[in-house]
């Protein structure tokens, strides 16, 4: 019988969903070719506000399965990614991952998140969740609780990540796409061999994805450094968070949620309104916003979708096939490793499907 030749696969992609795809592909299928194909990499000098994942938190706010499926989706792809971050805090310090207490404050909470208990499962396995009381509430919140989250310090992390890739064998070509299809037009003129499946995590899908928004986020770096990370949600539907970065890289103070708003640059409106924010709500931080120390601030436009993930097996032809995992909006670093999981699987499928034929 002829041999064949170990598969190539693209993926497209150099942010979280990407990087923890690519990683899990060569872990997983050892005898492939694995290629990230991006415009931006984490060592891009100055990466631009589309590059959502350089400016994120990030940190993980699990959202409890009260209501619907694709936020049950979401709280199994968030514990499961829990457990693996968990497992590179421990095992790789150098990572920019670090496990720290988690706390929330509420100002509206739904009627059905007085349906927890202390005791239930809230972040993942022996999270040690609790449920704040009263007195322990600052004025104003009607329910709280804390519990062990993690943050992660984004530009150490991501570069962590990539350099285990490209150790291992991975391979990154910079190049800026059109459509996801075209990834298989430049794998042939890349010579890079049979490509099989492509897989988009391209965040937006190009834009070509009608369930597709941006959400812009505008946070501030301070060179403070706080203990833990802690989220207010307001009555109006707004939030106040301090997300600290492992490994002195300061705390981020946030932040905004503004679909649509196409804006690239910081406001200075903006910055200004969450320092006083960060003052009247966390003053245990900083007392006055003259005290602040401003390393930078921060734009993002969050690849949101309605409907959540899209993670599904495209056929785009005789052979071909695109793997989509993209439309993660805010929440690309705490559901990476759960997605990633989910779209090895595809690959696996897709791989298996064509081996069949």
């Amino acid at each position: 019988m002829p041999q064949t030749s170990p598969p190539s696969i693209l993926v497209i992609g150099a942010g979280i969903t990407g990087l923890s795809t690519a990683t899990l592909l060569q872990k997983h299928l050892s005898t492939a070719n694995i290629t990230i194909v991006a415009a931006e990499t984490p060592n891009t000098p100055s990466p631009s506000v589309d590059y959502a994942s350089m400016w994120a938190g990030a940190h993980y706010r699990p959202i409890h399965p009260l209501s619907t499926e694709q936020l049950k989706e979401e709280f199994r792809m968030g514990v499961r990614t829990a457990e693996v971050m968990k497992g590179i805090a421990r095992e790789f310090p150098d990572s920019g991952v670090e496990f720290m207490p988690g706390v929330e404050y509420l100002e509206n909470p739904p009627e059905e998140i007085f349906k927890i208990r202390n005791g239930d499962v809230y972040a993942g396995a022996n999270d040690e969740f609790r449920i704040l009381s009263q007195d322990a509430l600052p004025q104003g919140a009607k329910w709280g609780c804390e519990y062990q989250s993690y943050c992660v310090n984004i530009s150490i992390y991501c570069r962590w990540l990539m350099g285990r890739f490209l150790a291992n064998g991975g391979r990154i070509l910079q190049h800026r796409l059109s459509n996801a299809v075209d990834a298989f037009t430049l794998a042939d003129g890349d010579r890079t061999g049979d490509v099989p499946v492509v897989v988009n995590c391209s965040g937006r899908n190009f834009d070509r994805d009608p369930k597709m928004k941006i959400i812009r986020g505008q946070t501030v770096l301070v060179r403070q450094q706080y203990t833990k990370t802690i989220t207010r949600q307001n009555a109006d539907g707004s939030w106040a968070f301090l997300i600290p970065r492992p490994r002195r890289g300061g705390t981020i103070v946030g932040g905004t949620k503004e679909v649509d708003d196409w804006e690239a640059t910081a406001r200075p409106e903006t910055r200004a309104k969450l320092l006083q924010q960060c003052v009247e709500t966390f003053p245990d931080f900083v007392d006055s916003v003259e005290k602040f120390e401003v390393v930078q601030d921060n734009v993002g436009r969050r690849p949101w979708r309605e409907g959540g993930y899209r993670i599904e097996i495209e056929s785009v032809g005789p052979g071909r096939t695109l793997v989509h995992g993209y439309g993660a909006g805010g929440r690309g670093y705490e559901l990476s490793w759960g997605a990633a999981e989910r779209i090895l699987e595809l690959v696996k499928e897709s791989l298996a499907a064509r081996a069949r034929l």
